[in-house]
């Protein structure tokens, strides 16, 4: 679509990851989740009035941003940054909740007002694109986060009151210093994995995408070894390996992953002890269910 925009507007056309200079350009959102402007005195309004039938027209005041918000998205956007005019002090500290929605949202004043009520700390949110950002949790003296806070049910009401589904990624606490875009970029890679990987979770963390970090980075020689080991029970039992796998996620608590996979617990002992048979690891103890845990991490990718 920016090509054949781009035929009819040439040097007055503009695609950006975040709206500007709304004085100059006329602004509108893609259904490839890009924004496209251009400039104002190139549009008359019956074009305007043709672009809003296929783009979406996006206006001033959904993207103006406070004095501190600048200041983030110029710490973690920007190569240039001057972290010396910090608005916080060196005794504050902060989280990154990454946030992903499944489509364009444009209520962002409304989601943050509803996002308060879940927060006893400051927070402050800075979007990237129209679907994805990151929620800042600030921590005042003493850096601990607020145990109460049910994520779950800000996945729940984002539901239904803006009828839209968002998946979080809740980050590690850390000083606000020149450092802080290093980790705001490592989890957002973490994020980026654990949504392949976890296509079905609304809530992703660190330790549930660490497994999908370390198997990528594995040589072929090593996956070629891992597959003559679990290659024959992938292939052919794949509901076994989803079974083992479901399984070791739930700390190897037979009743609790028997109501998961709504069986019974005789039956999936007994895919326990299948599976023992066919590889001769046995998940029951820790080393195990690592090693078992990983390689159908691996062959779940190869595949």
């Amino acid at each position: 679509m920016y090509n054949q925009l781009k035929r009819i507007y040439k040097d007055s056309l503009l695609q950006a990851s975040i709206p500007h200079s709304f004085d100059r350009y006329e602004w509108f959102l893609s259904p490839s989740n890009d924004y496209f402007g251009i400039e104002k005195n190139r549009l008359e309004e019956k074009e305007t009035l043709l672009l809003e039938t296929f783009l979406q027209k996006v206006t001033e005041n959904q993207f103006s941003l406070t004095t501190t918000e600048k200041w983030w998205h110029s710490l973690l956007f920007q190569y240039e940054h001057r972290v010396d005019s910090s608005p916080y002090s060196v005794n504050e500290y902060c989280r990154f909740i990454h946030f992903q929605f499944s489509e364009p949202f444009l209520h962002k004043e409304e989601w943050k007002e509803a996002l308060t009520a879940f927060f006893n700390s400051k927070i402050e949110l800075i979007w990237e694109t129209a679907t994805s950002g990151v929620l800042i949790e600030v921590f005042s003296n003493s850096p601990k986060p607020d145990e109460t806070i049910s994520f779950s049910d800000i996945v729940d009401t984002t539901a239904s009151d803006f009828y839209t589904n968002v998946k979080l990624y809740l980050g590690a606490i850390t000083t606000i210093n020149k450092k802080t875009k290093e980790l705001y970029l490592w989890e957002k890679q973490c994020f980026t994995l654990s949504l392949k990987a976890r296509k079905k979770n609304a809530i992703h963390t660190f330790e549930q995408a660490i497994p999908y970090l370390i198997t990528g980075q594995l040589d072929n020689d090593l996956i070629a070894q891992i597959k003559m080991l679990f290659g024959p029970v992938f292939e052919d039992e794949q509901e076994l390996l989803q079974s083992i796998k479901i399984y070791i996620e739930n700390n190897l608590n037979v009743s609790l992953t028997a109501k998961k996979l709504f069986m019974h617990r005789n039956s999936l002992q007994y895919r326990i002890d299948k599976f023992s048979e066919r590889t001769g690891i046995d998940i029951r103890n820790f080393q195990g269910a690592l090693a078992t845990y990983l390689a159908i991490i691996i062959l779940e990718t190869e595949r």
